[in-house]
């Protein structure tokens, strides 16, 4: 899969005086001219805390065998940042004094952390004649170049294949990086000859949040203005979500100092782990605040069964789990509207960098969403809650790049690995579900272990793992279809000039009694006990659905006749697996909508056809979509 390049970088640089990070072109402890931070866009940065240096300190030890290179390489009493980059798995550039020295990364070969130095590192490690180095007698290497070790000048060589060997020329400043192989080097990333850039000071975020001060003070002034203003001007209650997490915690923050609400709102989708939990209740406390609850209950493991996992492709669970919850708790608390406002930043995600500060979301009708720091980076944001002494979710500090669903999708299986660490008996029960449902259909166990059921349409650089661990991912499970219909025969014709057939059956049983009051929707239903058949009258088709699969329909012409198949099929759908997440409640203008133990169930008479239901239902949105692929 082809991934998108940042068009974007945080205007974020170095003081080479203080040795700290900058939100400003100028340190405002000495006055110096900030330099250019040497790092991958968009440039959202974050401390590096103890556990993250631990990781970092022994993927060093564990690569190059030398302890006492770890803290010379990343020293305890530096800023170290960490800077996200995209990679098979998880994977950050190390940023020192200023610099990239090295990128760590989740090697799914070896299940562990290893340390692949960079340019400024693997200069570091041949100044200092530490890890693994080599001097040649060339000027330059070209990628992929294979070097003999009778062009070696000098230098200290690992005694196993696969480790990471510092390049420098007859100079000997670096020119690229290696990899140790059938006693060769084999040349993978090259640049022209560097120098190091090492600062002697010795520097801590304390010392970072001192030279940003008034930065910070600035930015927290333009925030509470923005959200003054916006009450101002829409006039409707305002509520914080709070969701546990770093950015949703700073806009917490900026709301109290605007002095505009004291009411949060945290959406418990039944997939969060103790620690956010316990951190939404200490800041509910902390700060004396109405603290209001979304709560998705068992919506999650009710609707796998008929979504099966959730997928980046394929995102059920952000319907069931957060927006019905949010939208019915918004619909009940705030009727006549609100301002939502939500921690987002438009360096998270491509996405997120096209959207405005101000929104509407059509999944919360009548509710205005707005980010106060849409504009902040990371590192604005971990040295805004630092000055301010933030009660901060206790998972950063355990590793967690970001806090959320424990088994999200968007994971990577590092993330997962430390879920398992930390809370082993919820890791236990994903897993056995997930295998038990891999197993009904077929799929291998490492389709399970390497974290495979992410995607419905594998991405290529997936395909090339699944490749490398001898993974059998077949071609037709690049379109894994999750839900337990599938449409098995269309066939269309014309029995006469003004009229077209269309023909189709479906591999499942349909619960005629279950879904005959939904299909008032689409027009005048008739059904027969006896016969186990609908007649279904639409304004310009006749739709006759047994209780068999088969659904015929006779159309004034073949476009028409296409269309009304595919509204048929979304929604016996709607009716046969129904989970009961409201969201067609939360939209229907007549309330003519009613939800019964075994399904919803429409009122014909209020019913306006409006298909606004059709719209929001995660059934139509998901699953009848992925199955609207086989017509």
């Amino acid at each position: 899969m082809r991934k998108m390049a940042w068009r974007i970088r945080a205007p974020l640089k170095w003081c080479i005086n203080c040795n700290i990070p900058l939100l400003t072109p100028k340190c405002e402890g000495c006055g110096e001219i900030g330099r250019k931070i040497k790092a991958s866009p968009p440039l959202d940065l974050r401390p590096a805390f103890e556990k993250d240096l631990e990781r970092i300190w022994k993927a060093i030890t564990e690569e190059f065998g030398d302890w006492k290179l770890t803290y010379k390489l990343v020293p305890k009493d530096k800023v170290t940042l960490l800077n996200k980059v995209t990679h098979v798995d998880q994977a950050d550039e190390v940023i020192l004094d200023g610099w990239r020295i090295g990128q760590i990364y989740y090697d799914l070969r070896e299940w562990k952390w290893r340390f692949k130095p960079l340019a400024e590192g693997c200069s570091r490690l041949i100044e200092m004649r530490r890890g693994y180095w080599a001097i040649i007698g060339k000027s330059r290497v070209k990628l992929w170049e294979k070097i003999p070790l009778t062009e070696i000048v000098k230098g200290d060589l690992p005694e196993e294949d696969g480790r990471f060997i510092a390049i420098g020329n007859v100079e000997e400043r670096s020119i690229g990086i290696g990899v140790y192989e059938n006693e060769m080097i084999k040349i993978i990333k090259t640049w022209k000859p560097q120098r190091t850039h090492i600062i002697r000071r010795r520097s801590s975020i304390e010392e970072a949040v001192n030279g940003n001060l008034e930065e910070l003070e600035r930015m927290e002034k333009r925030g509470k203005t923005f959200i003054q203003k916006l009450k101002s001007k829409i006039g409707k209650p305002m509520v914080i979500s709070y969701s546990g997490g770093k950015d949703s915690l700073a806009t917490l923050l900026l709301t109290l100092e605007a002095q505009s609400t004291e009411t949060i709102l945290f959406n418990n989708t039944g997939l969060e782990m103790p620690e956010t939990i316990k951190n939404v209740e200490n800041v509910k406390e902390k700060y004396g605040l109405n603290l209001i609850i979304a709560d998705a209950d068992e919506n999650f493991w009710q609707s796998f069964e008929i979504f099966g996992p959730p997928a980046r492709d394929y995102r059920w669970c952000c319907k069931t789990c957060k927006l019905i919850p949010i939208s019915r708790t918004v619909r009940e608390k705030f009727p006549e509207g609100s301002i939502n406002l939500v921690g987002q930043r438009k360096y998270e995600s491509i996405a997120r960098s096209r959207s405005p500060a101000v929104w509407s979301n059509k999944w919360i009708p009548n509710t205005i969403s707005a980010s106060p720091i849409m504009d902040w980076s990371a590192l604005h944001v971990w040295l805004y809650l630092t000055w301010r002494k933030a009660p901060v979710n206790p998972l950063y500090y355990a590793g967690f790049d970001r806090i959320g669903c424990w088994l999200c999708p968007s994971c990577e299986l590092a993330e997962f690995k430390l879920v398992e660490e930390l809370h082993p008996q919820l890791w236990e029960k994903w897993m056995g579900k997930l295998k038990r449902w891999a197993e009904r259909r077929g799929y291998s166990e490492g389709w399970v272990k390497y974290g495979f059921w992410r995607w419905i349409k594998i991405p290529g650089d997936q395909l090339k793992l699944a490749r490398k661990m001898g993974v059998e991912i077949k071609l037709k499970m690049k379109e894994i279809n999750r839900i337990p219909t599938r449409i098995l025969k269309v066939k269309g014709y014309s029995p006469c000039k003004d009229e077209y057939a269309l023909e189709a059956i479906i591999n499942s049983r349909i619960k005629l009694e279950k879904v005959k009051s939904i299909l008032n929707i689409l027009g005048e239903v008739n059904f027969s006990e006896e016969l186990q058949t609908i007649i279904l009258n639409c304004e310009k088709a006749k739709v006759n659905i047994n209780s068999q699969g088969r659904i015929t329909i006779l159309a004034e012409n073949e476009k028409i006749g296409e269309k009304v198949l595919k509204e048929t099929v979304k929604t016996i759908l709607r009716g046969m697996y129904c989970v009961k997440c409201g969201s067609c409640l939360n939209v229907c203008p007549t309330d003519a909508i009613k939800l019964k133990e075994d399904g919803i169930a429409i009122i014909e008479e209020k019913c306006v056809k409006c298909g606004r239901c059709q719209e929001t239902c995660p059934i139509t949105e998901y699953a009848a979509k992925i199955l609207m692929k086989q017509l």
